[in-house]
């Protein structure tokens, strides 16, 4: 063999040896996408988990000394959820078809969803506060001061977090009701079963998944709550563990061992109720949709007017009343129910748009948080729902289950545990709107995952198995055929996040910083100053600016043809 046959069929086999190499050594990229987001997940979810849990039980235990404030807390959410409860359920109850106007108070009803619940309780606080409350300047002026509602109370903070977590166990109770089988229902009724005990033996049983995980998430948010039991809870000397939280942190110097201590507990009691759930819903079977002989419920209601009166009162309670008193306190000089002596004025606008210096430093910032969020979180949940619902990777299930572990945890227990982390992490973000990022993407994760993970299952795996076989890579397959269709779930998710971190304040008043501030930290930082109507002014544009980034988005949606 001659030296140059030699050296030819050397390079030969190097060349064949290094492409065999690099085909074996180049990752898929659905590898490297499943790996990346499970490891963002993770930092995301862990370590504030872990720092709450380790800082809060090598501490003191703050709880301990404080009976009362827990008791406060546990009957707060029991009694909040219990009223959230029955105004949702009744509501679900109530709207079905054949109801006048159904279509419209099915809209309206969800509305307490994108007002936030810290101007629905300052809203109520300027009707029904004891002495200087619009209502009660018109019952005494009607009757006198014999009738007086007071609504700056323990009761008040209930009913008032009642009405504005109402619409989620409306919307699930909802879609129970839809996924009834009447053939169940007229089976009973054929034996001769009155409504009563059709609805006691047969309904309610049938609604209990729906009602367990709609009363879980209440109550979970109900431990969670700051701003309507600072408004309406601590002027009365009502406590909770979450004003406990603000007022350790905001002593000086900060307690931050007894503020983590509550977190703790919060935590706890969270996890206990999740497990209680799962145990419950372990033991039947709750089918109720089979592939034979299912049909929607055709017959009419009863007492249709009633029904649709019903929901037109809650509307008013929860939407109207408290942006009618927003709008008055925001327009009025001062304070008062004479007609007389009212005084329009437009000196509130005109301090907040233009002396007050929080105002566009906070819009811009919850602006830019709100769109960084929703678009963050938007991604992030397809990425997750794709992995579980696409792919064979082991720890799929994994992954599923600790991108709901949000949904289960209080927000100012994470901002807890974040200000324990970044704090100690030689990272510049703390103070930052990074930080806050951090929170709110973290907190609002469940929500992504589970609006991207519904849309995924309505399209076919062989839509991208037919581009894969064409010869498209598996980024071209999901920027052509996934994100396409799965877009107008997403946009509205996306709208939903973003209504939602624009109200976010649970977690904001403790991360934020003088050039992180959000509007929500700004209304509740005028609120504790006393000037009601530079608070209404300012809450209005929170409202306008939600309103108007969301009127864009959706105008957007229908020049694209998604609508």
């Amino acid at each position: 063999m001659t030296s140059r046959s030699i050296s030819k069929r050397c390079s030969t086999e190097g060349i064949a040896h290094s492409r065999v190499i690099l085909t074996v050594r180049l990752p898929r990229a659905e590898a490297v996408t499943g790996v990346g987001v499970s490891l963002v997940v993770a930092l995301l979810v862990l370590p504030p988990l872990v720092a709450v849990v380790f800082a809060g039980t090598g501490s003191g235990f703050a709880p301990l000394h404080h009976p009362d404030v827990v008791l406060n807390t546990l009957l707060f959410g029991l009694l909040t959820t219990l009223c959230a409860m029955l105004l949702g359920g009744g509501l679900a109850l109530s709207l079905v078809p054949g109801i006048p106007g159904r279509v419209l108070l099915e809209r309206l009803v969800v509305m307490p969803l994108y007002l936030t619940p810290l101007l629905t309780a300052m809203g109520w606080s300027w009707l029904a506060s004891p002495k200087s409350g619009l209502v009660n300047l018109l019952l005494h002026a009607a009757v006198g001061a014999r009738v007086t509602i007071n609504v700056v109370s323990a009761a008040g903070a209930i009913v008032v977090t009642g009405l504005t977590a109402a619409p989620l166990p409306f919307l699930l109770l909802s879609d129970a009701l839809r996924a009834l089988d009447p053939t169940l229902l007229e089976a009973a009724r054929v034996h001769g079963a009155k409504p009563r005990l059709v609805f006691r033996r047969i309904i309610l049983p049938l609604l209990l998944p729906a009602a367990l995980a709609s009363a879980v998430l209440v109550f979970v948010q109900a431990l969670g709550m700051f701003s309507v039991p600072a408004v309406l809870g601590m002027p009365a000397g009502f406590n909770v563990a979450t004003t406990e939280i603000y007022q350790s942190l905001e002593s000086y110097p900060p307690r931050t061992a007894d503020a983590t201590a509550w977190g703790v507990l919060l935590l706890a009691i969270t996890v206990l109720l999740t497990f209680a759930q799962a145990a419950v819903l372990g033991r039947r079977s709750f089918v109720t949709i089979t592939g034979k002989a299912f049909r929607p419920d055709q017959h009419r209601p009863r007492a249709p007017r009633l029904r649709a009166g019903m929901a037109w009162s809650y509307v008013a309670l929860a939407t109207v009343l408290p942006l009618i008193a927003l709008l008055w306190a925001a327009s009025s000089a001062f304070i008062t129910a004479d007609i007389g002596l009212m005084r329009f004025t437009s000196q509130h606008f005109v301090y907040v748009l233009r002396d007050y210096p929080k105002t566009w430093l906070a819009a811009g910032n919850s602006v830019l948080l709100g769109v960084l969020t929703a678009s963050l979180v938007s991604l992030l949940g397809l990425a997750v729902s794709w992995i579980v619902l696409r792919t064979r990777h082991r720890g799929r299930s994994l992954l599923d289950q600790l991108s709901m572990v949000p949904l289960s945890m209080p927000a100012m227990v994470f901002a807890l545990g974040l200000l324990w982390v970044y704090v100690q992490v030689p990272l510049p973000i703390y103070g930052t709107i990074g930080i806050l990022l951090i929170a709110y993407a973290t907190h609002y994760l469940p929500f992504g995952v589970r609006a991207t993970s519904a849309a995924l299952r309505q399209l076919h795996p062989e839509l991208e198995e037919a581009a894969r076989v064409a010869g498209a890579s598996w980024l071209h397959a999901m920027r052509r055929i996934t994100l396409p269709l799965v877009q107008p779930a997403m946009l509205a998710a996306w709208v939903l996040l973003f209504v939602m971190s624009m109200q976010e304040v649970s977690s904001s008043i403790l991360l934020y910083s003088s050039h992180s501030i959000v509007l929500s930290v700004a209304v509740f930082d005028l609120w504790e100053n006393g000037n009601p109507g530079d608070v209404a002014a300012l809450g209005f544009l929170q409202l306008i600016t939600s309103a108007v980034v969301v009127g864009v988005v959706l105008g957007m949606r229908q020049r694209r043809g998604f609508a």
